[in-house]
């Protein structure tokens, strides 16, 4: 594997924690397990004045690598799994309104996949809008959403209901659906 991606997650627009960004990279080597690989991409968030905004921003680490680090469809949800298994910070000391849930469950991944991952919702009328090898990218990263969604599923992360699955069978199987769009994504 290069560093090409870990790379690219470090460039100042992606606003990402190198830690975090290393954590992930040491994983994927082997270099760590994923319950040191947990504590490592979390601890930035721990130290952060803010825990519950900060953890945004490791979602959409955490969001990119599974979608596009396909060589690496097993061990991520693996470490999911650990940061979910993590045990909940003490946050007794601090005023009821800065109490954070962090760990357990991944508060709020589940929200954060589906607004970014659909566009809100515009997915299908960007598709529509797109031709020629645009359209095959985004038939390939529908079709990869759908993948990685189930999977999380499956596993019983990040609170992924099963209705996002029925979801995308009904609206494939609807009179204004984007087959070449929806029927590889039932399909996963």
């Amino acid at each position: 594997m290069s560093d090409d991606w870990f790379s690219s997650m470090l460039v100042p627009e992606r606003e990402n924690h190198p830690e975090e960004v290393g954590a992930i990279k040491d994983y994927l080597r082997q270099k760590t397990t994923a319950p040191e690989a947990a504590q490592a991409i979390t601890r930035p968030v721990m130290d952060a004045e803010d825990p519950d905004g900060d953890i945004y921003r490791l979602y959409g680490l955490l969001r990119d690598a599974l979608l596009e680090l396909r060589d690496h469809t097993e061990p991520l949800p693996a470490l999911l799994q650990a940061i979910e298994d993590l045990p909940q910070p003490d946050f007794t000391a601090a005023q009821p309104t800065k109490r954070y849930s962090l760990w357990k469950g991944l508060s709020c991944f589940g929200h954060e996949w589906y607004d970014v991952s659909y566009r809100s919702g515009s997915w299908k009328s960007d598709a529509e809008k797109t031709s020629g090898s645009e359209r095959y990218v985004l038939q390939d990263e529908h079709a990869r959403t759908a993948e990685v969604e189930a999977r999380l599923f499956m596993a019983g992360l990040a609170g992924i209901p099963i209705d996002w699955g029925y979801k995308v069978i009904e609206e494939a199987l609807g009179k204004d659906s984007l087959l070449d769009f929806q029927i590889p994504a039932a399909a996963e």
